[in-house]
């Protein structure tokens, strides 16, 4: 029974690794990052709406559409006989709207501040993209490294049972000891199988962030241990201050509401409507014109256009206190995630450079004692466990660094590690 066992393991186990050898190429976090710029369709609606809002520019500062009119005065009584009306009551008229200088101006950079705000809401939504991607991108990595270290813990549990096998054969070992090591094989090949089921669903994740088919075959991802990261935080507050796509929302939307206020004072000032009358356009000559201006007069200025003023004030004072709670709102992330990052750095070294060697270490030793008869059967199963567990809390610890400074560089709103090159 136990032989049966074993061999379905190592069947199992050789499938593995068959599929193991046959992996796709690397997967380049770089040229994800350049496809989600390229195809992430909320990237490209969001550049519309920019693309939208330019066009809105020459719109607000162009004068409104005169109006001709065609006017026959002193037409009979109780007729519609226009043809007897005289020569000199038969109109052509022309019509513009004047507003007060300075209104079109006003108006104009309202709309380029708004297309500002627009162009940084692209900028905005193709950093959260980005974002998306590389999270997506580590999560999958930690996928395939975690299968990778339980193929490796097989391949171990495989070679101690080839021994256990060998030592139960001449009644050295306990049938019960050979059973243990047999369900610790079965477990791992459970793990494993679920482990790969798991990555389907993030492939199919960032598939969809790259607006391909959601069950297209990635590669395998590779992340460096680059640790190089050493911003001080005063340069991480004045990269946000000057990057951060969302707080350069809210300084144009001081701006913008700056503009507003300048232009709703200018609401006491009337606006002017001129015309220019061409009298006798049927009669075969050039006839008398006339000319007409009138003035738009703000007599309602206790009531409309204060009020405007005083509209216009509140949404200055609301932007600039918004702009505030944004920025302090920004700088304690900026804070959280580069103590996170330190954090995660100080994790890799530990692990690297100390409790991954001594497990080695003791699985070996533990190893060559159990091969030789004199070592704990037990012992070394908890060495092998406890190496599993550091080496996935190692790549933990690499995943959440580069997962935080992913988030870092999304709150300040530029690349960092570009930055450094």
């Amino acid at each position: 029974m136990v032989k049966k066992i074993f061999i379905i393991c190592l069947i199992h186990l050789f499938i593995l690794n068959t599929g193991f050898l046959y992996a796709l190429e690397e997967l380049s976090l770089e040229s994800l990052i350049k496809e989600v710029k390229a195809n992430n369709p909320e990237i490209l609606a969001s550049k519309k709406r920019w693309e939208s809002s330019k066009a809105r520019i020459p719109q607000a500062k162009s004068l409104e559409n005169p109006s001709i009119g065609l006017t026959f005065e002193k037409i009979p009584r109780g007729t519609l006989k226009l043809n007897k009306t005289m020569p000199g009551d038969r109109m052509l008229s022309f019509t513009q709207f004047l507003p007060f200088f300075g209104k079109l101006s006003l108006k104009g950079k309202i709309a380029v501040v708004e297309s500002q705000m627009v162009a940084a809401e692209y900028k905005n939504k193709e950093l959260e993209a980005i974002n998306q991607v590389k999270n997506a991108y580590y999560d999958l990595f930690m996928n395939h490294k975690e299968v990778e270290l339980k193929k490796e813990s097989l391949k171990l549990l495989v070679s101690i049972a080839r021994v256990a096998e060998a030592k139960y054969a001449v009644n050295d070992m306990m049938q019960e000891e050979v059973y243990k090591i047999h369900s610790e094989i079965a477990k791992l090949n459970n793990d494993i199988v679920n482990l790969e089921q798991e990555r389907l669903a993030k492939q199919t994740n960032l598939n969809t962030l790259l607006n391909r088919e959601p069950e297209n075959t990635l590669g395998t991802p590779d992340l460096n241990e680059d640790l190089t990261f050493n911003k001080d935080i005063k340069s991480l507050y004045q990269s946000t201050l000057l990057n951060q796509p969302e707080l350069i929302i809210f300084s144009y939307a001081i701006e913008r509401n700056r503009y507003a206020k300048s232009l709703a004072k200018r609401s006491f000032f009337p606006d002017l409507m001129g015309a220019i009358v061409q009298r006798g356009i049927t009669s075969g000559m050039i006839g008398p014109w006339d000319l007409m201006l009138s003035f738009t007069l703000p007599l309602w200025f206790w009531t409309k256009q204060r009020y405007e003023v005083k509209e216009a004030i509140a949404n200055l004072e609301e932007a600039e206190a918004a702009y505030k709670a944004m920025q302090n709102r920004a700088f304690s992330q900026v804070k959280d995630l580069a103590t996170k990052i330190e954090i995660a750095k100080n994790k890799i070294g530990l692990y690297k450079t100390s409790l991954i060697p001594i497990l080695e270490s003791s699985i070996e030793s533990s190893l060559a004692g159990f091969r030789s008869g004199k070592g704990d059967f037990m012992m070394l199963l908890d060495n092998r466990r406890m190496l599993v567990e550091t080496e996935m809390n190692y790549y933990q610890a690499l995943v959440e660094y580069n997962m935080n400074l992913a988030d870092l560089e999304r709150t300040v709103g530029v690349g960092l590690r570009e930055a450094e090159k």
